[in-house]
C-alpha cells in the first residue's frame, strides 16, 4: 500500500506541485492586508436622544445616506431574503455563476427579451465599488474578474456584509441601515418580515420600487407601490417552501406597508445635534450611531416656551430667545434652543446663542460672595455698604441710580446691588474674581488689566454653556466639570472651585430671591428655585440663570446682531420665560426633586445683630441668624449699639459719676457718617446720638476712620506749569460719635475737619507721602500717597 502511494505521489508530483502551489498563492492572497470594505465610501450618522429616539440622520460627504451596520446585526429574515432574492448559490460560486450568465446572455441577445444581468451578490457589490459599466460584453467581463478578485480577497461574510451596506434603495440610499432609519423609522435590526422581505426587492429595481404610487403632499409617508407589492409576494413565495414556520405572517403580508420619505426625516434639535457632530469630528469620534444626552421631551418642552415668549413678546421688540438645560447630576445638555426658529434668516437662527460670548452682566455675582465667604470677607448677614464708592479711578452705580445704605450680604445680591459685589471683589485674592474665571475655564479673556474690576459687572463675555457649568458647579457644591453631550461620555472628574460651605451659602441666598410676578417659588414642601438675573450694558443681553430641582437651567433674551433694546433686562424679559420653563418642567414631572445632598460638615448657624451683621453685644434689639464658617467667617462684636448715659435735665450725654436720679440710659445707633448721610437722602434719617463728652468715651469705642479720597494705591500727576493751582481732596468716613477729624501727612499736620467735610491739601514737591486720619477718639487710618510732577 505505502509503495502504490509513493508511486502515485512520484508519478502526479508536477501537479501536486502546482496545486499547492495555488493554494498557498490563494492563502497569500486571503492572508495579504486589505483595505476594510467598509472605508470603500463614507458614511452617515444617525444621532440619537437618551430614549433611542432619532434626531438626524445625516448625508454622507457624497450627499448620500449610508449607514454601515455589521452582519451580525442584520435580521436574518433580511439576509436569508436577500439571497433567496438575489442569489440564492452566493455560498458556493468563485464570485460568479455561470448558469446565471449563460441564461440571461441567451435572454438578453438569442432571444431579444428584456435584459437580464445574471449577476451574483459579488458581482452586483463589484459594480458598485467600482463604479462599472455592465450594459456591454466587455463592461460585464470586467465585473466577472472584479468579482473574482474580490472573492480573492475577502470571505463570503465580508462581501455580503458589504452588499447589505451598499445597495441601492432609491434616491441617494444606499445599503439596509439607512433604508431602514429612513423607510421604517427604526434601526435594521428590528425589522419585522415584511420590512425586511421588502427591503431585499428594493435593490433589484431600486428606484420604481421604492416610490410610491402617488405623490403624498401632507407629510405622510407612502403606500408600497404595486410593483414592490408585487415583488414581495413573489419572494414570500419562495419563502414560505423555506421556512413554512412562517405561514401565519401571510395575513400581515397584506397589509398596507408605508415607506416614509427620505423628505420627512426628522430634524430635530439643529444647534445641539451640530454641536454635537462637531465634538465627534474634533475628537475624531465620528461612528454610524452618535447617542447623545439629549431628552427630545425636554427640548420640546423648552421650544414650546421659547415660542411663545417670542410671540407673546413681540411688540416690546422681542424676536429671538435662548434657553439651556443640563442635567446636574451628569452634566448631561438635556435640551438646548440655539434660537428662537432654525430656519427664520431674519432672526439669523441658525446662529447657535449658546456658543456665543455675551456680557453676563450680574449673572456672576454668586460667585463673588462665593469666593468672599471661602476668603473670609465676609458671610450671608453681614452688612454691606450700598453708597457711592469710588475704587481707584472706577466709581460703579447701581442698575436704578439709587443707594440703598446698609445692606445685608443677601439682599445685596438677591437686589443685585453693584456697589457691595465690587466692594467683595476688591478684596479677594489667591484667586481674585479674574483668576477664578480663568481657571473655571472661561475662554478667550483679555488680561486682567483690560477688565478691572468691571469684570465683575458683566465687563467680560462668556457663553451661555460656560454660564450653566459654573451654576452646575454651585448645585454640586462647589466641584466644576464639563458638559456633556456624547451618551457614552464618562463623567469627568470634578476640579474643586469652591468649598461646600461656600456653595451652600450662596444657593441659600439664591434661594431667597422672590420671583417677578409676585408667586411664592415654593410651596411648603415644594421645590425651590435658586436664580440670578443679569443685564448687560447698553440693554443688549438678558439673563437668568438658575437651578431648579435636578436641572440647571440658563435662558437669554436678546438680538444675535448685538443691538439693543430698553425691554432687554433681565428681570422683565428673561426672568419670565426663566420661569414659564421651570412651571412646564413641574407641570411635566410633578415628583422632580433635588439630587440629595449631605450638608457641609464646617457649617454652623450663629446668632447675629441684623443691624451690623456681627455679634450681638448686649443692647443689640433685634437678633437673627446666620451661617457661619468657623475659622473662615468674619467675626466680630457689633458696635452699632450703645448706651449712652443722658441727664435728665439737660438732655445731653452725662458724666460720671452718675445720679439714678437725674439721668437715664438709652441706646443709640452709631452709623458711620457715609451711611447716615445715605439714610437722610432715602427719607429715613436716624436718630442722631448725642455728643459724648471726653468724660465718658474710650478710645477704643467705635469704628475707626476709613479714608475714602485719596484712593489706597493712587498716584497723583500735577503740572510744573500750574503749581500752586492744583490741590488733593482728603475725606473720610467716620464713627458716629466723632465731632472731629485731624489730618497729617507724614508728621506734619495739615488741618482740621468736621464729619462729612472734605479737606484740600496742596502737596510742595513730587514724592511719596503717608496719609492718617486722626478722630477725636484717637483712632486712625493711614495710607500711601504718590505725587508726581511732569512739565
Amino acid at each position: 500500500m505505502w509503495k502504490i502511494a509513493i508511486h502515485f505521489v512520484q508519478r502526479r508530483q508536477n501537479w501536486l506541485m502546482a496545486a499547492l502551489l495555488i493554494a498557498l498563492a490563494l492563502a497569500g492572497i486571503r492572508l495579504w492586508p486589505h483595505a476594510p470594505l467598509s472605508q470603500l465610501a463614507p458614511g452617515s450618522t444617525a444621532v440619537y436622544d437618551d430614549h433611542g429616539r432619532l434626531l438626524r440622520l445625516t448625508l454622507a460627504s457624497d450627499d448620500h445616506y449610508r449607514q454601515w451596520v455589521p452582519l451580525a446585526q442584520m435580521p436574518a429574515a433580511l439576509v436569508q431574503g436577500v439571497m433567496l432574492h438575489e442569489d440564492a448559490w452566493f455560498r458556493w460560486h468563485p464570485g460568479f455563476n455561470p448558469l446565471s450568465l449563460a441564461r440571461g446572455a441567451w435572454v438578453s441577445y438569442v432571444r431579444g427579451g428584456n435584459r437580464q444581468g445574471g449577476s451574483t451578490l459579488t458581482m452586483q457589490l463589484a459594480r458598485l465599488v467600482y463604479r462599472l459599466n455592465t450594459r456591454t460584453p466587455g463592461g460585464k467581463l470586467r465585473q466577472v474578474l472584479r468579482a473574482v478578485e474580490m472573492e480573492l480577497c475577502y470571505s463570503k461574510d465580508a462581501i455580503l456584509e458589504a452588499y447589505l451596506n451598499y445597495a441601492p434603495y432609491g434616491r441617494n440610499i444606499e445599503g439596509a441601515g439607512a433604508a431602514s432609519l429612513i423607510y421604517f423609522d427604526k434601526p435594521v435590526s428590528a425589522l419585522t418580515l415584511p420590512e425586511a422581505l421588502t427591503l431585499a426587492v428594493i435593490p433589484q429595481e431600486p428606484n420604481r420600487r421604492a416610490a410610491g404610487d402617488e405623490q403624498k403632499s401632507n407629510g405622510e409617508p407612502d403606500v408600497i407601490n404595486s410593483r414592490l407589492f408585487a415583488a414581495r409576494a413573489r419572494l414570500f413565495k419562495r419563502w414560505l417552501a423555506k421556512h413554512p414556520e412562517d405561514k401565519d405572517a401571510a395575513a400581515l403580508m397584506q397589509l398596507p406597508l408605508r415607506l416614509r420619505a427620505p423628505a420627512n426625516l426628522p430634524f430635530l434639535a439643529p444647534h445641539f445635534v451640530e454641536e454635537a457632530l462637531a465634538d465627534a469630528r474634533l475628537n475624531g469620534r465620528t461612528t454610524p450611531v452618535l447617542n447623545t444626552t439629549l431628552d427630545l421631551d425636554l427640548q420640546r418642552v423648552l421650544e414650546r416656551q421659547v415660542k411663545n415668549h417670542v410671540v407673546q413678546n413681540d411688540a416690546r421688540g422681542v424676536r429671538n430667545a435662548v434657553a439651556l438645560l443640563v442635567d446636574t447630576r451628569d452634566l448631561g445638555i438635556k435640551a438646548l434652543v440655539g434660537s428662537a426658529n432654525y430656519f427664520d434668516d431674519a432672526i439669523a437662527g441658525q446662529v447657535d446663542g449658546a456658543l456665543a460670548k455675551r456680557s453676563p452682566g450680574s449673572a456672576l455675582k454668586p460667585f463673588i460672595y462665593a469666593l468672599g465667604f471661602d476668603q473670609g470677607v465676609l458671610h450671608p448677614q453681614t452688612v454691606l455698604r450700598d453708597v457711592p464708592t469710588a475704587f481707584g479711578p472706577f466709581a460703579p452705580e447701581n442698575f436704578d441710580g439709587r443707594f440703598l445704605g446698609p445692606v445685608t450680604a443677601t439682599e445685596a445680591l438677591v437686589r443685585s446691588r453693584n456697589i457691595p459685589a465690587v466692594y467683595i471683589a476688591s478684596k479677594l485674592k489667591n484667586p481674585d474674581f479674574y483668576q477664578f474665571l480663568k481657571d473655571a475655564g472661561i475662554s478667550r479673556m483679555a488680561n486682567e488689566d483690560f477688565y478691572g474690576l468691571a469684570l465683575v459687572l458683566g465687563g467680560g463675555e462668556v457663553t451661555m454653556e460656560e454660564l450653566a457649568r459654573l451654576y452646575a458647579m454651585l448645585a454640586n457644591r462647589g466641584s466644576l466639570q464639563p458638559l456633556r453631550r456624547r451618551g457614552d461620555e464618562p463623567r469627568a472628574q470634578g476640579a474643586r472651585m469652591l468649598s461646600e460651605e461656600a456653595s451652600f451659602m450662596v444657593l441659600d441666598m439664591l434661594r431667597q430671591n422672590p420671583r417677578p410676578d409676585d408667586t411664592l417659588i415654593s410651596q411648603p414642601g415644594g421645590l425651590p428655585v435658586y436664580w440670578k438675573t443679569g443685564t448687560s450694558w447698553g440693554f443688549r443681553d438678558a439673563w437668568t440663570a438658575g437651578i431648579v430641582g435636578p436641572y440647571v437651567l440658563v435662558v437669554w433674551v436678546g438680538n444675535f446682531d448685538g443691538s439693543g433694546n430698553p425691554a432687554f433686562v433681565g428681570v422683565e424679559t428673561a426672568a419670565p420665560l426663566f420661569f414659564h420653563i421651570v412651571d412646564a418642567l413641574r407641570a411635566r414631572d410633578a415628583q422632580m426633586r433635588e439630587p440629595a445632598h449631605a450638608m457641609p460638615k464646617n457649617l454652623k448657624r450663629v446668632e447675629i445683630c441684623l443691624a451690623s451683621g456681627d455679634l450681638p453685644n448686649a443692647w443689640c434689639p433685634q437678633r437673627g441668624m446666620t451661617w457661619f464658617i468657623p475659622g473662615k467667617s468674619p467675626i466680630r462684636v457689633s458696635t452699632v449699639h450703645r448706651p449712652v448715659v443722658i441727664d435728665t435735665a439737660t438732655g445731653q450725654a452725662a458724666c460720671p459719676p452718675y445720679d439714678p436720679a437725674k439721668t437715664r440710659t438709652e441706646v443709640f445707633e452709631f452709623w458711620s457718617t457715609d451711611l447716615a448721610k445715605v439714610f437722610r437722602q432715602a427719607g429715613v434719617p436716624r436718630r442722631a446720638p448725642p455728643a459724648i463728652p471726653d468724660c465718658t468715651a474710650a478710645a477704643d469705642d467705635g469704628q475707626a476712620p476709613q479714608i475714602t479720597s485719596p484712593v489706597r494705591g493712587a498716584t497723583y500727576t500735577r503740572r510744573a506749569s500750574r503749581e500752586g493751582e492744583e490741590r488733593i481732596a482728603f475725606n473720610a468716613t467716620v464713627d458716629a460719635g466723632v465731632r472731629e477729624l485731624y489730618w497729617f501727612v507724614d508728621e506734619d499736620f495739615v488741618g482740621a475737619a468736621k464729619p462729612g467735610e472734605t479737606l484740600f491739601w496742596q502737596p510742595a514737591a513730587a514724592g511719596e507721602y503717608t496719609l492718617r486720619a486722626v478722630d477725636d477718639r484717637g483712632r486712625a487710618d493711614s495710607r500711601k500717597l504718590r505725587v508726581d510732577v511732569v512739565q
